[in-house]
């Protein structure tokens, strides 16, 4: 980073930024549209003037900026949080690769729907002890005292609860499209190869004298071994052999349907919605069981725990296998850019 030109889009209050300042980019751009992410990020930096000289606030969309920022590239843009619950996806990622001078690299976070399953679930019980007329801050202390002892359980867990809440049960953006892996990897395929990623789980086996190649081969390398592997993202406790595609599409799918329905459950509020994310939940938990039966378990208690009349929070407080459970969540990808 030092002595680079660096965009971050999205970068929120400023945390993460605040550490990239300090590795002295030769420029630092941050594009964020938020209000009150620009005033945090005002208030942490003024804590350190020398960084902040140093620093260009750009208070917009990124589709803006793009029109006034004069074609400028970036040695490194970073993207964190950003692409999963945007409406647009694929055009912010467009827009985010248009900054990557030949030669650098872009870095994304990407969320499927297997990574995401046990917060989509965490989001569905959340809904049923939350009313739509509740203001915010009831609704989180309904469900701090719930959700304080899974969070408990979660190994590097430093965010607030309260914030965790908000973000991921209540912000009717985390309901939002995912933009998982292979999604991304077709959007900047043409210029882009993929670098690396956290989870690491890519094996390269070509041999040294035949790496250098067309970024579609690498590319094509990473998304079928995702469909291989996609189901350790499930669980962040362990690690299972990989599977066939057919097998992981499978299960993508259906954790697809019940994010679906929980999305027409929350517009709706119909029994019948809730009915079948029920069933669904069923076939998951049939399905699942095959390589994982913890998870199978911890499903399984989801699906009871929604037959409940009125819904009992202390019961899902104590839940032992759901309230232990947490997946891998986001996944950090970069690429480079190919030189002409």
């Amino acid at each position: 980073i030092a002595g680079r030109t660096v965009l971050e889009i999205g970068p929120g209050s400023g945390a993460n930024s605040l550490y990239t300042a300090s590795l002295r980019p030769a420029r630092y751009v941050l594009v964020e549209a938020n209000p009150t992410g620009v005033d945090d990020i005002e208030r942490l930096f003024a804590a350190h003037p020398d960084w902040r000289r140093g620093l260009e606030v750009q208070p917009m969309l990124l589709g803006e900026y793009a029109k006034q920022a004069g074609g400028a590239r970036f040695d490194v843009v970073l993207c964190e949080g950003v692409l999963s619950g945007v409406p647009n996806p694929e055009e912010i990622l467009q827009q985010a690769a248009g900054f990557v001078a030949p030669g650098g690299v872009l870095v994304i976070t990407c969320i499927d729907h297997i990574s995401y399953f046990p917060d989509t679930l965490r989001r569905l019980c959340a809904r049923r002890l939350i009313r739509p007329d509740q203001s915010l801050r009831e609704q989180v202390a309904v469900l701090r005292p719930v959700f304080r002892h899974h969070l408990a359980r979660l190994k590097g867990m430093s965010r607030p609860h309260e914030d965790w809440i908000i973000d991921n049960l209540i912000n009717p953006a985390s309901i939002g499209r995912l933009c998982s892996m292979p999604e991304a990897i077709a959007v900047v395929a043409g210029e882009f190869a993929f670098y690396a990623s956290s989870p690491h789980f890519v094996a390269d086996w070509r041999w040294y004298k035949a790496i250098a190649g067309e970024p579609a081969a690498i590319n094509q390398m990473v998304i079928d071994q995702y469909w291989q592997q996609v189901h350790n993202f499930l669980d962040a406790r362990g690690l299972f052999p990989p599977r066939p595609a057919q097998a992981n599409r499978a299960l993508e799918e259906r954790c697809r349907s019940v994010r679906d329905a929980l999305r027409e459950f929350e517009t709706t509020r119909e029994r019948a919605s809730l009915q079948a994310i029920r069933d669904q939940l069923r076939e998951a938990a049939q399905h699942i069981r095959g390589y994982s039966p913890d998870v199978a378990e911890a499903v399984g208690e989801v699906g009871a725990w929604l037959t409940q009349e009125p819904p009992d929070g202390r019961a899902l407080a104590e839940a032992q296998r759901f309230g232990g459970w947490f997946a891998r969540g986001q996944q950090y990808v970069s690429f480079t850019r190919r030189s002409p």
